[in-house]
């Protein structure tokens, strides 16, 4: 059965990134122990309910990027495995720190980006896992997703998505 789900990120640079070398990170809750932040404290509440949904993710499970608040959807991915990486920073914040602050790891078999936005949508994610972007969207919306992203590419997309 394949799932349909959302990551949301604070900005486009970072979907940029996940379609450069098809991989997705997310926090770690240990990297933020000890900080008195309402993130951190927001990580540390939500964490069991992030593993949750992470070991739910899947090979070929359709992941849409988008940019988190805003809605706009940049990007679609199908997943090929999800691992845990402590050595390999990714993204800016990473490089900048040499120090890897999205270790849990997803990477991809495919991902189709856009600058502009294929899409926006606000709607309510199934489990969305606030602080680390995760979540579930039905599989009504991820057919309207992808009727927008056929008629942005005059690409057709067949993909059989089971309902939840």
């Amino acid at each position: 059965m394949v799932t349909c789900w959302v990551f949301s990120s604070k900005n486009r640079e970072n979907i940029r990134r996940a379609n450069e070398r098809l991989v997705w990170g997310f926090w770690d809750r240990d990297l933020m122990k000890g900080k008195k932040s309402e993130f951190a404290k927001k990580l540390a509440k939500n964490w069991r309910y992030f593993l949750r949904a992470y070991n739910r993710i899947v090979t070929g499970d359709i992941v849409f990027f988008q940019i988190a608040r805003a809605g706009k959807i940049h990007a679609i991915g199908v997943v090929k495995d999800k691992y845990y990486d402590d050595q390999t920073p990714i993204w800016d914040v990473e490089l900048e720190e040499g120090t890897v602050v999205f270790p849990w790891r997803v990477s991809f078999y495919i991902v189709i980006y856009s600058e502009e936005p294929f899409t926006h949508i606000f709607t309510e994610l199934k489990n969305y896992v606030d602080g680390y972007g995760i979540g579930e969207i039905s599989p009504h919306e991820a057919r309207a997703i992808l009727s927008e992203i056929e008629k942005k590419t005059r690409i057709s997309i067949n993909i059989n998505i089971t309902p939840i």
